[in-house]
Parts: C-alpha cells; structure tokens; sequence
C-alpha cells in the first residue's frame, strides 16, 4: 500500500494542492527547487483539494517559492524504525544542501503545521482520537520489536528511571499521569542501543515534562491540559540530547553518521528519479513505461531531468 501525502505549492501569492500516493517524498524533492518545480508541473491529475487526516497522513511537504521556506514531514515508513532518527537527520542535512538559500523546517504536528502556515484551521484534518487504556494493544500483552520510545522519570529524589517501549506501544503521552502506573519494570534500561522516535521526561516533583519526536504529535500541544492537568509541557523538537542531558548524561544513545545517510539518500535519488536520457542509452523502452505510468514514472520523466542536473544533485547530497 503506498503511503498518503499531501504537497502544497505557495508561488505569487496563490496555494496548490496535491493529494499523492507512493513513499518517495524523501528523494523526489531532495534534488532541489529547479527540479522539484519542473515535476510538481507535471502532476495535475494530483491537484485535489483533499486533506488528509493527521492519524492517517504519513508525510507532507509545502514549498512557497515566495518566502523560500520549505516545511515538510515524513514518517519515513520505508524503513526499519530503527533507522528513521539517523536518515532523517541526513535528510534534513542534505535539503539544506540542495535547497540553499531556503529555510528548510520540520512539520512537527504533521499536517496541522501545513495548514497553520496556510492561515487555515488544524481542526479540519484532527481525526477521531481512540486510544486504548494501557501503554499495550491486545489485552495488555507487551509487544516484540525495537525501540519506539523513550520514557525517563526523575523522581523527588534526584533519583530517574528510563524505560525503553517496545514498537507499537500507546505514545506514552497520550496516558496521562496514569502512564506512571502502567510503566513496566522488563522496559528498564541503561543503554539504548537503537534510536527511537520519540522520547518523554518527566520531572515529578515539578510537575513538568520535556518530550521530543521524529513523529507528528497530531495535536498533543492542543490536548495537554486535558491529558495531564496541572503539567507544564516543554518541546524539544528532535532533540533526544536534551533527554540524555535531563538524565545527567548516564544513558548511552549511538551517535549518527550524516555523511552515511547522505549517501543513503544520495543512492535512492540516482537510482529512482527517471532520467530519460540515461534510461534509453540503457536500451530501456521509455515510451512504453511512459504509457504504462505505473507510480508516475511519466511525471518523473516528463520534468525533463538531464543526467548532468541529476549528478550535479547527488554530488550536492553527498557532499
């Protein structure tokens, strides 16, 4: 099943909308604005004025060519949870290579923040909030899998726990103060050998939290006083240092190679953006891809990618 995004154009002072399908929103915009540009024109049958819901939305990506901003999110679900941090963290590295002279921004509410930089409400793109009572689905049971997040408790003590949940827990923060009850002691850690997605501390006696994401948070800023009464709630953006710091710097997280994820990103540009020049030099029957138009490789061909512009990109990326 292809992943459910929106794009937005903003240029002389008017919006598009495109409603797309697919999971190549990290390599189809890494190429820069020239090239972007050239495809989005090629996506009419896109055009849609069609919101995705932000339970269900999996990436979105604005670009005003007025103000150079460019704003986007993905939940990278292409890939192993484990490796969302550190490609992330390339991919940002290598926007800000090949989009220069832009501010580039991450959408931390999802596509509420695309809308919010619209002018327009984030109520029309709130779904229906159902989570279940535990930190678990399915009667409790407490799921196999990597790391998702990242729960530390300091106590009034001076004392702090961290505990490690599993993929496809409850996001912690959606509990409330019951999530103090329902923390297990089998998720105590000392060193996370993964990065996980997102990450919550709690300072008990203040009655304060500090949470960072890779992940939209769909609403939590407007839901907080409701889930934890009383709390006072600081974000942190992406940063898990800040929850390392708040641990007094004892818990061991691995570090990220940009250059490597770069080169990541770098190889699924060169290899998914179809360059018809190079595709018919390989005896490759372009015309009947074309027809055939299987997840828009005649957009991507009909933009008109030289293979010089393609190197001169991945080289931008690679650094």
């Amino acid at each position: 099943m292809g992943s459910r995004v929106n794009y937005v154009l903003v240029q002389d002072g008017r919006s598009v909308r495109y409603a797309h399908g697919g999971y190549g929103l990290d390599y189809h915009f890494a190429a820069g604005p020239d090239i972007t540009l050239r495809w989005l024109a090629q996506l009419d049958d896109y055009r849609d004025d069609f919101w995705f819901e932000d339970l269900v939305c999996e990436g979105g990506l604005l670009i005003d060519v007025d103000a150079q901003q460019l704003l986007l999110f993905t939940e990278l679900g292409q890939f192993p949870l484990e490796r969302r941090y550190a490609y992330r963290a390339g991919l940002l590295d290598a926007y800000r290579r090949t989009w220069s002279g832009w501010s580039v921004s991450w959408a931390y509410d999802g596509i509420g923040d695309l809308l919010a930089y619209l002018g327009e409400s984030r109520d029309q793109v709130r779904g229906e909030r159902t989570w279940w009572d535990g930190l678990y689905p399915d009667g409790g049971e407490r799921p196999d899998g990597p790391v998702e997040y990242l729960v530390s408790v300091a106590d009034a003590d001076g004392g702090c726990q961290l505990y490690a949940l599993p993929f496809e827990s409850c996001p912690p923060w959606r509990l409330g103060p019951r999530l103090l009850d329902r923390l297990d002691s089998r998720d105590l850690v000392t060193v996370c050998s993964t990065h996980p997605t997102a990450g919550l501390h709690l300072d008990v006696a203040r009655r304060r939290a500090g949470l960072w994401s890779i992940r939209p948070l769909v609403g939590l800023v407007e839901d907080w006083s409701e889930l934890w009464p009383g709390w006072e709630l600081e974000l942190w953006g992406d940063d898990l240092g800040r929850q390392v710091a708040a641990l007094g710097g004892t818990v061991a997280v691995p570090g990220v190679d940009l250059a490597a994820e770069r080169a990541t990103l770098a190889e699924r540009v060169d290899r998914y953006w179809f360059v018809e020049e190079r595709m018919r030099a390989a005896g490759q029957d372009v015309d009947q891809l074309r027809a055939w138009n299987l997840g828009g490789v005649a957009t991507l061909l009909d933009a008109r990618v030289t293979p010089d512009e393609l190197a001169r990109a991945v080289a931008l990326i690679r650094g």
